[in-house]
């Protein structure tokens, strides 16, 4: 077995297989629904329900405000201190609930003044269901605590209770609002029920930790660089999807999405590996164990992706039966994206982060950005903002990150 050969421990094997479950269920879940809503609701109203969900994103990001970093690191580290461990989860899900307040008068304050928002005002109600959802879900205690299996489980039983009825109920344009309100409901069963597992299971003390004003501010602060970093990177994420809608229209949204949703599955496929490997390297530092994993998905990379690149018709035909050119070829160049973030992103956290350079990684995401920043100004200062050059941009600005970290791992760590 290629775990055995390079001697990693139970708890990372388990965590990872959780995790590979876990991820597969997070994008085979909608993958079921997608090509079912963008046939019953058309284009138009597809890319509206995207362009809502991208917008929920950031109050998402907000919200999360790197916790799902600083708390897998800190929960990794104390998770043998019951007291401070405690402590911890009750402040930060005090902090996330105030920041989900202030989320919320953001929105309402955007969807009273901006006439694209006020009009259909209870899409983007509906969808802030799921930033409570996500604020109720402790993933980074459990990934901490390296027992994601509970996650797992959670997120498989409420995903599917979720998604059924939109199959049933979901019958044409009309009925789009009933999407982001099953969604968000599978999203706030999910963090309720991950909370009492919490309590139950790891006998978390939501009542009598200490709970006090200087040591929300103190979670805050810690975990702000985290937030800077997550910010970034949704500048070339989420931000896409956005910038598409407000400049192009919700077609162009719908274009965009239906070949995104597809090379975020594949990406996914990594993911696990990524988060499970994040809370080992923090307690082993094991370096020999990373190269061997880093040369080994580097290879599987290299012969995944080409297949799905030249495949990318197919596979669109596959799922969606009916789609444009312009969504095929954004899934190729998509799909060329994650030739280079795939590494990228196991050069961060996983080794940067975890060898004490996390401040590092965060600047990379943060330069990146500005540099996306500037490029999406400049295409549209020249009018030039379509859905090939926004996902050629993405493959630019990948590029830059793994140049940074590339760079920073060779001066940081194997020349110290």
């Amino acid at each position: 077995m290629f775990f055995k050969k390079i001697n990693l421990s139970s708890s990372l094997i388990s965590n990872f297989f959780s995790l590979v479950i876990l991820q597969g269920a997070n994008y085979i879940f909608p993958l079921l629904t997608i090509p079912f809503l963008f046939r019953t609701l058309g284009v138009d109203t597809f890319g509206l329900i995207n362009f809502a969900s991208a917008f929920a994103q950031y109050f998402v990001i907000l919200t999360d405000f790197g916790f799902n970093l600083s708390g897998v690191q800190f929960i990794s580290a104390n998770r043998g201190n019951k007291e401070l461990r405690d402590t911890f989860f009750v402040n930060v899900l005090i902090s996330q609930l105030f920041l989900f307040f202030i989320g919320l008068i953001i929105l309402l304050l955007v969807l009273f003044i901006f006439d694209k928002f006020s009009h259909n005002k209870w899409l983007y109600l509906l969808s802030y269901l799921t930033v409570f959802g996500t604020v109720l879900l402790p993933t980074w205690f459990f990934q901490g605590m390296e027992e994601m299996k509970y996650i797992t489980k959670i997120n498989i039983a409420t995903r599917t209770l979720a998604i059924i009825p939109i199959f049933f109920l979901v019958k044409s344009d009309a009925d789009y609002l009933l999407v982001p309100f099953f969604y968000g409901l599978g999203s706030v069963a999910s963090g309720v029920i991950a909370l009492y597992t919490a309590k139950t299971r790891f006998e978390v003390n939501l009542c009598l930790a200490k709970v006090s004003l200087s040591a929300i501010k103190k979670c805050l602060k810690d975990s702000s660089d985290f937030f800077v970093s997550r910010i970034s990177v949704s500048i070339y994420t989420v931000s896409n999807t956005f910038v598409l809608g407000l400049v192009l229209g919700n077609v162009a949204v719908g274009y965009y999405a239906a070949a995104e949703k597809l090379y975020l599955a594949l990406q996914s496929m990594f993911g696990p590996l990524n988060n499970a490997l994040y809370p080992y390297m923090i307690k082993n530092r094991d370096i020999v164990v990373f190269k061997k994993i880093f040369i080994t998905v580097l290879v599987i990379n290299c012969i995944v992706l080409p297949v799905c690149i030249y495949n990318s018709d197919f596979i669109m035909q596959l799922v969606y039966k009916n789609v444009a050119i312009e969504s095929v070829n954004v899934l190729k160049i998509l799909f060329g994206v994650c030739l280079i973030s795939v590494p990228s992103i196991l050069l961060g956290y996983p080794l940067l982060g975890a060898f004490g350079h996390a401040r590092y990684t965060n600047r990379t995401v943060i330069i990146a950005s500005f540099f996306h920043v500037a490029m999406l100004v400049l295409l549209l200062f020249i009018n030039s903002i379509t859905v090939y050059s926004v996902a050629s941009l993405v493959v630019l600005t990948e590029l830059f990150v793994l140049g940074l970290r590339a760079n920073g791992v060779r001066r940081l760590i194997f020349e110290n």
